[in-house]
């Protein structure tokens, strides 16, 4: 297998599809692995095997003859060569996003301490976790790793003693010599996007953030699709799924500890938010039944599990919390979104939208806080469109028309290798204005831009960037851009209606999540994608789900609070509302006036 030179082990019942998901190329599979996305191409180097129906269907004349087919449509093959593309990036930018917290107090529940153990008293020996106790001047327990390290301390002289305590339980001991340090990770489980905040629990101090993708994306873009995973695999799917998120994060978690000279075992409390069915799959429960009607959970409330249970590498006795969620589709990392911007605690009718492959939109007004879900697709994370990457170093975030000059922003300056979301949404904006996007989404070449087009049919594209990349904005690309912004206005508008709430009441619009960091108030306004309302009262707020998750992990005191709020926070089913697919099919179009 090329790039990489690896050998790959299947037998002939499985598909290529099925051995890459083991391995470490990253492979998307939009669909599930069902043959409609088109997204999981590889590449004959030796005799290329007959094309299927899906594979003709979705891969042009031109590139199946040079061999390209997709994995999960063609049987392994003993002896078979093949190239698989690369990943274009990790996806830093979620997590080196400054985090803006409103933490007043440190109070992680996680403490060190100091205090000198006095010598075995031959004349009145008892156990050493008595006499420990007893220099402490209280009452304490101690877990089973303290009680491991004591049995290792010499009892012949006073030793200085550093250690780790949650509340009446010493956690850890070591002596004084080797300082102990006490750290906590929040961790944001993306549909798309993994990212871990390591922190200082004695200084509530950032240490090292770390981002990549979600490798559950090899078997599907979205929740739904990796549920179908689930059902199509049983409790192999099931396992599969939490393995590949749990390696990661704990591979992110190692690096983090590596910039800072930490230990994983230095990690004594970790706090992770997602949406529902992430947390399920990361928790190894089965998340079959959030897919259809009732759209039932196994559980919403938090759960606290030993690490170990899971399998995340931290000490033995860290404290972990998944936070709670408000319903099957409004997630933990919403309601953690809610905590971080104070949604609700003033007297302002305020909308936060985070923007992802599902679009959460929460409304608080006279008191109320109010939620939908919107299936947006992972076109604003990059995902789906031909050219597409999330937003790291080479990613197009911006497009700017001129005249007859087109110009395309990189991510870092750097040499354009793709197009992440934002650029997708400059480029069709500018598009538009340019009367080269029609309303109805059709790409209409005009003279002063001929050169610009190439293709027809679904290959018809527009050129943003030339040789060596041949980065360009696809039909379908368009049409994918489309689906998720009529998804997410119609969520908009349908919340905002259910509460008697015109945008023009909407004080003020919270756009959270990374795409809407670099979101620029004109392009969402001039595509439809966010209400027209004036442009200073939107603000770009980043991750909120990552803000909140650090915010209970700095302060275990919010835990309280955050399970009221995802209590308080009411949901609205969109699918069961007529009016929403009435709206939906109402904002595919772009605006007449760009």
């Amino acid at each position: 297998m090329l790039p990489s030179g690896r050998t790959l082990a299947g037998s002939a019942h499985q598909t290529f599809a099925d051995a890459l998901s083991r391995s470490d190329d990253l492979l998307s599979m939009d669909c599930g692995a069902r043959g409609t996305c088109g997204q999981c191409r590889i590449r004959f180097l030796s005799k290329a095997p007959q094309p299927g129906e899906a594979e003709r269907r979705l891969i042009s004349t031109t590139d199946l003859a040079l061999g390209w087919r997709l994995a999960c449509q063609q049987p392994i093959v003993a002896g078979a060569t093949i190239e698989v593309t690369p990943s274009k990036g990790r996806p830093r930018t979620k997590a080196t996003s400054p985090l803006k917290s409103r933490v007043q107090y440190l109070r992680p529940g996680i403490s060190p301490f100091r205090v000198t153990l006095r010598p075995t008293d031959t004349w009145n020996p008892q156990s050493i976790d008595r006499a420990l106790a007893r220099d402490m001047g209280e009452r304490l327990d101690c877990s089973v790793s303290a009680l491991r390290a004591l049995s290792d301390l010499p009892r012949n002289r006073a030793l200085d003693i550093e250690g780790v305590r949650r509340d009446s339980q010493i956690l850890d001991l070591r002596e004084a010599a080797n300082a102990i340090r006490v750290l906590g990770v929040a961790i944001d489980v993306g549909t798309t996007t993994l990212a871990i905040y390591l922190h200082d629990l004695t200084t509530g101090k950032l240490l090292a953030s770390e981002a990549d993708y979600n490798p559950q994306r090899n078997l599907g873009a979205d929740v739904i699709s990796r549920i179908g995973f689930i059902r199509s695999h049983g409790s192999d799917g099931l396992s599969q799924l939490q393995s590949s998120v749990l390696d990661e994060l704990n591979a992110l978690i190692q690096a983090a500890c590596q910039r800072c000279c930490a230990s994983m075992r230095d990690i004594y409390r970790i706090v992770v938010v997602g949406n529902p069915t992430m947390l399920h799959l990361l928790a190894g429960v089965s998340p079959v039944g959030i897919d259809q009607s009732p759209f039932e959970s196994v559980f919403l409330n938090a759960v606290m599990p030993a690490p170990s249970t899971l399998g995340l590498q931290a000490h033995p006795e860290a404290n972990l919390r998944l936070l709670p969620s408000a319903s099957s589709y409004i997630g933990a990392d919403t309601v953690s979104g809610v905590l971080a911007t104070s949604l609700g605690d003033r007297k302002r009718t305020e909308l936060l939208v985070d923007i992802g492959t599902n679009g959460e939109i929460v409304l608080a007004h006279n008191g109320r806080l109010i939620a939908c879900s919107a299936a947006a697709g992972p076109a604003f994370e990059g995902a789906a469109i031909r050219d597409g990457m999330n937003a790291v170093t080479g990613a197009i975030h911006d497009v700017t028309l001129a005249g007859d000059k087109l110009h395309c922003v990189t991510i870092d300056d750097a040499p354009a290798k793709g197009i992440c979301g934002t650029g997708l949404i400059g480029a069709v904006h500018e598009l538009v204005l340019a009367g080269l996007i029609q309303p109805s989404g059709r790409l209409t070449p005009s003279p002063v831009w001929a050169e610009r087009f190439r293709g027809e049919g679904k290959d018809l594209r527009v050129a943003l960037v030339d040789e060596p990349t041949n980065v360009a904005l696809y039909q379908e690309d368009i049409r994918a851009f489309q689906l998720g912004k009529a998804a997410m206005r119609a969520g908009i508008d349908t919340l905002l209606h259910s509460a008697s709430v015109s945008p023009a009441d909407l004080d003020r619009v919270y756009v959270a999540g990374a795409f809407g960091t670099h979101l620029k108030a004109e392009r969402a306004l001039g595509t439809g994608l966010l209400p027209a309302i004036p442009a200073d009262r939107f603000h770009a707020v980043g991750n909120t789900a990552g803000q909140g998750a650090a915010m209970v992990l700095l302060d275990e005191h919010l835990q309280s609070e955050i399970d009221a709020l995802a209590k308080r926070i009411e949901n609205i089913e969109l699918a069961a509302l007529p009016e929403f697919s009435r709206r939906y099919l109402d904002q595919m179009a772009f605006p007449l006036s760009g």
